[in-house]
């Protein structure tokens, strides 16, 4: 296969520039991150190496040949460094691991000046190490993108054929030319035009790809808001369904009673009996207040659990109201109490009504609000436990 190098060149620096103007054009109005600019830098660097290689005889000797030795060697560099940072991470380590890189593989160039095969084998050897490290960090990210692992492998493949190449050159010794147009220079200018616009397309397809997580994890993360509002928006409900009844009637009995007591009576006895209904009323209000005052505490994540003997009463109250409330009179409620290691076990239990299996299932759950009446008509708020 015989290629115009002038003309093939003047191709692939032309590829260049269009997928320059592609990752500009990404980070002004898709993507504002670093690593596009730093991918459309190293590319820059070897668009300006491509076209100072071709018009190497319009300059002084040497001086094209140092600096497109430069300008290759850090734009595997960056272009490496820009596509493994896809996650947006400054690994500081990994730069110094590169810098220093770049520095010793062009200090070395400048050592062996003028030995045209040991520079190209260098060369070679510095995009065989930038672009495998670059592959090495896509494919272990623990994201594991698709195409993170596309680009991984292209430019893992890409670092074996340049070992290869390199090995090739150094067989051929003082007698290899790049302008001889051998075999394997001819497919390295047609590979590395494909793996440059492969691995760009392959990366910004990689952009959309975690776009598409982000969005597929926002969503998840408004479901569970919604999710959380509507148990707020519930629990806010049956808070004013117990405030309309619990609180209602006990403040009528107070009422009541105390009107009773402003009135001309001269029986001291009913007079303390009044007092007496009116205190203990009171009371089981208060703790009421108390019990809701913490469940709404509890329902809304400000309550910071601390079990403590004085809950005990309020629960076993609770329970031993609702075995009264729904077992006829002359029935029997029992009371159990026995220890297990370092736990007590309480048991309430009762010869009442009892309960379906479908309110059973649904007294603890805030949505849904059931209401038995007891075995006097009493009412309740449809709180359940």
């Amino acid at each position: 296969m015989t290629l115009d190098f002038h003309s093939i060149l003047i191709f692939l620096a032309l590829n260049n520039f269009l997928i320059i103007i592609l990752f500009i054009y990404q980070y002004f109005n898709s993507h504002k991150q670093w690593y596009l600019l730093i991918i459309a830098l190293g590319i820059s660097f070897q668009f300006f190496a491509i076209i100072l290689f071709n018009y190497r005889d319009a300059f002084p000797p040497l001086l094209p040949l140092r600096i497109n030795n430069f300008l290759l060697i850090s734009s595997f560099a960056l272009t490496s460094y820009g596509l493994l940072s896809f996650d947006g991470k400054l690994r500081k380590k990994l730069i110094w691991v590169f810098g220093v890189a770049v520095v010793l593989v062009y200090s070395w160039i400048l050592l062996v000046e003028g030995e045209d095969t040991i520079i190209s084998i260098v060369r070679i050897s510095s995009s065989s190490f930038f672009f495998g490290l670059g592959a090495y960090y896509l494919f272990t990210d623990k994201n594991k993108y698709h195409f993170a692992k596309l680009i991984s492998v292209v430019l893992f493949s890409y670092s074996v054929f340049q070992l290869i190449r390199a090995l090739t050159i150094y067989q051929q010794g003082d007698s290899y030319d790049f302008f001889n147009s051998s075999a394997i220079d001819n497919w390295s200018i047609i590979i590395s035009l494909f793996v440059i616009s492969g691995s760009c397309i392959a990366f910004l397809m990689l952009l959309k790809e975690i776009d598409q997580k982000i969005i597929f994890e926002n969503n998840k993360r408004i479901r569970q808001d919604k999710h959380t509002l509507e148990g707020l928006n519930l629990t806010q409900n049956k808070l004013f369904s117990i405030i309309a009844h619990d609180l209602r009637n006990p403040f009528s009995n107070i009422l009541g009673l105390s009107s009773l007591l402003l009135e001309d009576n001269e029986d001291k006895t009913e007079s303390k009996e009044y007092v007496g209904l009116i205190n203990s009323t009171a009371k089981n209000t208060l703790n009421l207040l108390d019990n809701l005052l913490n469940w709404a505490h509890s329902q809304t994540g400000e309550l910071n659990l601390a079990p403590k003997k004085f809950f005990l009463p309020n629960l076993s109250r609770n329970l031993i109201s609702n075995a009264i409330k729904f077992t006829n009179q002359g029935g029997q409620i029992n009371i159990l109490a026995s220890t297990k290691g370092q736990q007590v076990e309480i048991s309430i239990s009762d010869n009442g009504i009892g309960m379906s299996k479908e309110i059973a299932s649904k007294i603890f759950d805030v949505s849904t609000s059931i209401t038995s009446l007891g075995t006097e008509k009493e009412s309740g708020s449809g709180l359940g436990l």
